[in-house]
């Protein structure tokens, strides 16, 4: 747009004359259109002298079809075009001067109070079309606040042609419990605070602990005003956790070596089972499956499964128990995290404890280590 250009079209005999000494003299731009006695070229409005004096040269004819650039654009405007320009941008700033309404702000607003600060602004002469350097704000604010008994805070703003007022009224009652507060959930490192409303007690790196009281519900302006608010605030805290559990070995193992199926009867307090089978062996399980009682008279039938076994020397295998042991760790985790608000699990380490009595391995231990992004807020 700002570069000043003209679209021409050449017809003539000695086009490509034409053409070759527009290279030579670094004129041409660009062309758009080239048929066998005419063309449409693209110079810049510097050298359009010299393009008339190459078509002189080559007896061709020219024809202006567009004009591009700010040059052009600037010569097309009128002077009334330019006057109701100034007038336009002269309007604007003398705009930007004033107010041209107030806006009345509050988390808890009341009409009343709203029409009251509205009046008493009106009482010091600021209102719409006032100039904006007339009004102090943090004058404006002491001065409501020490004139309407019903605010408790104050603070006044310019925001482009608005003047806006906000304000936290008076609240009957005790107001110190009316808000809550958030408490630490967990003990931890914090990472991220990011702070609603409330007074922050700590701040980003600081290590709190579980009950810790973070944001408190009473906030203390600059000047020196008391107020109660709702405590709201996002916050994330590195928190550590460690689960243990052990597992001890038998010095034996039992080996089945058959099992066998068979009936009982109960009648009363006496069972019955055919002799055939030995149950008071110390090398026998003997484990009801099945168990039917009859309506009305007190007998009960059943089928019981009698499985022997060797004892023999228990075999460890590290690997597997290692496993197991780890598993039951992750669901201990799950069980002391559950409803905390765990956001990721950033790091587990794991450890474990051999106890050995004679070589022989007797005990395994695992320890695991978490460390978590938690949102550890509690509102009370």
């Amino acid at each position: 747009m700002f570069a000043n250009q003209l679209i021409l079209k050449v017809e003539g005999e000695n086009l490509n004359k034409f053409l070759n000494m527009l290279v030579f003299n670094k004129v041409l731009l660009d062309i758009r259109e080239k048929g066998q006695n005419s063309l449409v070229i693209v110079v810049y409005l510097a050298d359009f002298k010299k393009v008339v004096n190459i078509v002189k040269r080559t007896n061709s004819r020219i024809h202006i079809l567009e004009k591009r650039g700010i040059y052009f654009l600037i010569r097309e405007i009128t002077t009334f075009k330019l006057i109701s320009i100034l007038f336009c941008i002269l309007l604007l700033f003398l705009f930007s001067l004033f107010i041209f309404d107030v806006k009345i702000k509050s988390h808890d607003s009341n009409k009343l109070v709203d029409d009251k600060i509205v009046q008493t602004l009106k009482n010091y002469n600021i209102k719409p079309f006032t100039l904006k350097m007339k009004i102090d704000q943090e004058k404006l604010s002491k001065k409501l606040l020490a004139d309407l008994e019903e605010l408790m805070w104050v603070k006044v703003k310019k925001e482009g042609g608005l003047l806006i007022v906000e304000y936290v009224k008076k609240e009957e009652g005790d107001l110190k419990n009316k808000w809550g507060k958030i408490f630490a959930k967990s003990s931890g490192v914090i990472q991220k605070l990011i702070l609603k409303s409330g007074n922050a007690l700590v701040k980003e790196g600081d290590t709190v602990i579980a009950g810790q009281l973070l944001i408190d519900n009473r906030v203390v302006t600059k000047d020196g005003n008391e107020y109660y608010e709702d405590a709201i605030a996002e916050i994330v805290a590195t928190t550590f956790y460690s689960v243990s559990r052990d597992f001890s070995l038998p010095a034996y193992q039992k080996v089945y070596t058959s099992q066998k199926k068979v009936p009982f009867i109960v009648i009363g307090k006496h069972e019955f089972i055919p002799k055939i089978v030995v149950t008071n062996n110390e090398n026998c399980d003997k484990i009801k499956i099945r168990e039917y009682k009859l309506f009305i008279v007190p007998i009960r039938v059943g089928i019981y499964e009698i499985k022997r076994y060797e004892l023999k020397k228990h075999i460890v295998n590290l690997e597997e128990i290692k496993r197991e042991l780890i598993k039951r760790c992750n669901d201990n985790f799950k069980k002391i995290t559950l409803g905390k608000k765990i956001q990721s699990i950033v790091k587990v380490k794991t450890y474990f404890k051999i106890k050995k009595v004679k070589s022989e391995v007797k005990e395994i231990k695992c320890i695991r280590d978490y460390e978590c992004l938690e949102d550890i807020t509690l509102k009370k």
